[in-house]
């Protein structure tokens, strides 16, 4: 069971010193006798920055009472310099002395978008450290190994003194990663143990599945499953089929013109089921071969590192455990693991052999059509397989992927009588869900099986692209009302400003405030000339108002 305990009372955080006493970083006690920290950091206490260094290492137990000094040493195979191409920057060291028994930094293998995080760094003038917050933001780095890390705007930021340090996960209190570099303004920066100039608030961390990579042995201290389901590296040899392997690439690459892709795998030893399988692997942080390329390409035909968030191998199992797997990702603790699992879910997720469930009705209209459902409107991106043609189940979500269709026309459509009353020409909605429907119709009667699955295939990429343009005009058809509420907004304020300062029966004024307004308010107007309209008299206000204060008149 992980131990949770509260912001600044973690016994784990060290630090670690050079051999004249200097702050190089931090690390984090993953045990008894390891500490977790940047290659970079240690690389401090020697000469040659890519090489490990052979002497003792200076680390203070921050966490532990009085703060302790003891010594380290790089354990042998497990030291991961950095890398031109941004990866690698690892380093385990084991103490001179085992310690008491833990509670150790918490590894957790987690959803690493759009968490909120706590970080606590060594600063060379704070001798109990300095904590930052900040916000995951998505994978970066030439060969994606990294996570972005925005901070606040205001307050403290990530600086020297903090690589090596913990990113904490402020729902769970779990560690995601571990800081490795900063942004300073420069092409080159050094890491950031490695300068004295400020930070900004951009930041990049470690991921726990890119550790768990370079460090393989790391894994039983690790609870819980990679993000790629094991399960997928068992056909990772056979043949792949490179049509399927090129669209499931650009399904995750968002080169694919749908949100969700279905193939239908025939069997587990078919060259679309390897296909499926390279792609789930090769784009696993801590599963894809040592040596294997971390960025897509024309040759390789797999999604970059890092851009599947999530590959579950469904055969056999019940739909709870799935429910349950997708939730543990998510971050979801259990008392909200279903709500988090439905309000956070993957961003781009496989769900293989779902035929092969160990309910597929049940799995297909609790896990999955929710997923689906979700997937234009939060452009989610979804893999979804089946070992055998599966056609009751794919025609069950077909119906259920057209009244989708018809609830989004049904949005855009409302968005539209919003919209056409006040802009001139806003884009109509596009009207396919009726066709659709005697499509699928026509499909449910159909005896020939063979025929069948040609028509399915075909009509469930239409029925994605459908919903893709019906959400697509509706977001567009938002963002004109939005722009145009914006804009009537700015001009109320600036007629508030001009009666403020005595300017509403200003000659001057009035033409620019009656052509701004009649350009709003006339109907179907040209939201670029009535912004310019806006725009024109609230220079004319500003202009007004700063003649005034010269004249000293309030």
């Amino acid at each position: 069971m992980t131990v949770t305990v509260d912001h600044g009372d973690e016994p784990w955080p060290v630090r670690i010193r050079g051999p004249r006493g200097e702050v190089l970083g931090a690390g984090m006690l993953i045990d008894e006798r390891q500490i977790l920290t940047c290659a970079h950091v240690v690389a401090g206490a020697s000469e040659d920055p890519y090489a490990a260094p052979t002497g003792p290492i200076g680390v203070d137990l921050v966490g532990q009472p009085g703060s302790p000094h003891v010594s380290a040493r790089v354990v042998p195979d497990c030291w991961v310099p950095p890398t031109d191409e941004g990866g690698g920057d690892i380093a385990l060291l084991e103490l001179s002395r085992p310690l008491p028994p833990g509670p150790y930094a918490p590894l957790r293998r987690m959803r690493l978008w759009d968490r909120h995080v706590v970080v606590r760094g060594f600063p060379d003038t704070l001798e109990q450290g300095l904590y930052v917050r900040a916000r995951l933001a998505g994978p970066s780095g030439t060969r994606q190994e990294r996570v972005q890390m925005d901070a606040a705007t205001t307050g403290p930021q990530i600086s020297p003194g903090f690589s090596g340090a913990a990113v904490v996960d402020d729902s769970t209190r779990t560690v995601v990663g571990m800081v490795v570099s900063t942004y300073r303004d420069s092409h080159d920066a050094p890491p950031v143990g490695a300068g004295t100039s400020p930070a900004s608030g951009l930041s990049w961390m470690i991921p726990v599945e890119t550790i768990l990579h370079h460090l393989p042995r790391l894994g039983d201290l690790v609870p819980g499953t990679p993000s790629v389901d094991r399960g997928f590296l068992a056909a990772n040899r056979l043949p792949v089929d490179p049509a399927v392997a090129r669209r499931i690439t650009d399904l995750f690459t968002q080169q694919l013109d749908a949100n969700v892709l279905i193939v239908v795998t025939v069997h587990s030893g078919s060259a679309s089921a390897a296909a499926v399988r390279q792609a789930a692997v090769r784009s696993s942080r801590e599963l894809r071969p040592t040596g294997a390329p971390a960025v897509a390409d024309d040759s390789a035909d797999v999604p970059p590192v890092g851009s599947i968030d999530l590959a579950v191998d469904v055969t056999g199992r019940p739909t709870e455990a799935v429910s349950q797997r997708i939730a543990e990702w998510t971050g979801a603790t259990d008392d909200d693991a279903d709500g988090r699992a439905a309000a956070l879910p993957p961003r781009s997720s496989i769900i293989d052999n779902i035929d092969e469930a160990g309910d597929p009705e049940t799995l297909l209209s609790d896990v999955v059509m929710p997923l689906v459902d979700q997937a234009a409107t939060r452009d989610l991106r979804v893999l979804l397989t089946f070992r055998g043609e599966a056609v009751g189940l794919r025609l069950a979500l077909l119906a259920r992927r057209v009244a989708t269709l018809a609830a989004t026309e049904a949005a855009a459509e409302r968005a539209y009588r919003a919209v056409a009353p006040l802009v001139a020409d806003p884009p109509r909605v596009p009207s396919r869900s009726t066709r659709l429907r005697i499509r699928l119709t026509a499909l449910r009667a159909m005896a020939d099986q063979s025929a069948l699955a040609d028509r399915l295939a075909s009509t469930e990429r239409a029925i994605d692209r459908a919903v893709r343009e019906a959400e697509a005009v509706r977001r567009r058809l938002v963002a004109i009302e939005a722009d145009w509420s914006e804009l009537r907004g700015r001009l109320d304020g600036f007629l508030a400003m001009a009666v403020d300062h005595g300017l509403d029966e200003d000659a001057a004024l009035s033409p620019f405030y009656r052509l701004a307004y009649e350009q709003l308010t006339g109907g179907a107007c040209d939201l670029v000339a009535a912004a310019a309209a806006v725009h024109r008299y609230a220079d004319a206000v500003r202009h007004g108002v700063g003649a005034r204060s010269e004249r000293g008149v309030s």
